[in-house]
């Protein structure tokens, strides 16, 4: 039996952080981000804090008629950034403002990708009630686009069940490529891994290929964090935001995605339910979250104990 030397101990556990270091590293280098419509993207671009083609996706904001959603996927393109916007079914009015506001994001910002979502109006303003009737009455592969995104649910949703939500989601799925249209899902975000990779061992049974982004909260205080939390409906992993804000003691400080990715990392689910990659709902701050997300993918990276994330150097 060998026996090894406390040297060669400690040059073995040197490797195997830098193994885990460069993982995390290279995950997150695939990231996507959140950016409001008025955010000032540029001046996070210029500083060299989101990389050449990252996907940015635009929110869709409540009384926007078109405008602000095509100048900001305009500026993103301008930028060298992909701009993925959001269309909410319930707060669109019809098939011809659609099909302009279609003609409008490739002609004008040559957007190549959306993502449907329902909308959180309880009555919708126009003729569509769910993104699934957007995607049918609309068509957007006449349009142009090659690619379809939708939403899920690794916790569940506050008011729909998880069989009602998974139906859809496949239902949604088969639609979009059945008119020729690549898909791809966003997850909502959650605060710890297990109920991550409960949801992705059942989506990956159905759907072995399909690109995941999971959503994943960027740097932000607790309490901003469980107050979004609160509005989505997140669930069961906000005690477990609770419990890893207080074990580093920073509860009243802030909060960063580090403690998720690391288990995601360590446990091969990266590897087992690929393609995944993690899109950063900036709760934060868009400079703050991209700038700790650049720190991230270039490595800057200090690990903790062994259930405590990481943390990055300035």
């Amino acid at each position: 039996m060998t026996v090894l030397s406390p040297f060669d101990s400690r040059v073995l556990g040197a490797v195997a952080s830098q193994t885990v270091i460069d993982a995390i590293a290279q995950f997150v280098r695939s990231a996507s981000i959140e950016a409001m419509a008025r955010d000032d993207v540029a001046l996070v671009a210029g500083r060299g804090l989101l990389a050449p083609g990252t996907t940015v996706m635009i929110p869709s904001i409540a009384g926007d008629a078109g405008d602000d959603c095509v100048a900001a996927a305009r500026r993103l393109r301008g930028l060298g950034l992909e701009p993925v916007p959001h269309l909410a079914a319930r707060r669109l009015v019809s098939v011809d403002t659609v099909e302009l506001l279609y003609r409008r994001l490739r002609d004008e910002a040559d957007v190549r990708s959306l993502f449907f979502v329902g909308g959180e109006l309880p009555t919708p303003a126009g003729e569509f009630g769910s993104a699934l009737e957007l995607l049918a009455r609309t068509r957007p592969a006449r349009f142009g686009f090659t690619e379809i995104g939708f939403g899920a649910y690794p916790e569940p949703h506050p008011t729909i069940s998880a069989a009602v939500m998974e139906h859809a989601l496949e239902t949604k799925i088969a639609v979009a490529e059945d008119a020729g249209l690549r898909s791809f899902v966003v997850t909502q975000f959650a605060f710890a891994a297990q109920p991550i990779v409960d949801w992705l061992d059942r989506f990956r049974e159905r759907f072995a290929d399909r690109e995941v982004l999971l959503g994943l909260a960027g740097p932000a205080g607790i309490r901003t964090l469980m107050r979004y939390a609160r509005l989505c409906g997140i669930g069961a992993s906000s005690r477990a935001l609770m419990r890893n804000g207080a074990s580093i003691g920073r509860l009243l400080v802030e909060s960063a995605p580090d403690a998720v990715i690391r288990e995601l990392v360590m446990t091969d689910a990266i590897g087992r339910f690929g393609p995944l990659r993690p899109h950063f709902f900036p709760f934060g701050g868009l400079e703050r979250t991209a700038r700790w997300a650049s720190a991230v993918a270039d490595g800057r990276i200090i690990l903790r104990s062994a259930h405590a994330g990481f943390g990055v150097e300035d």
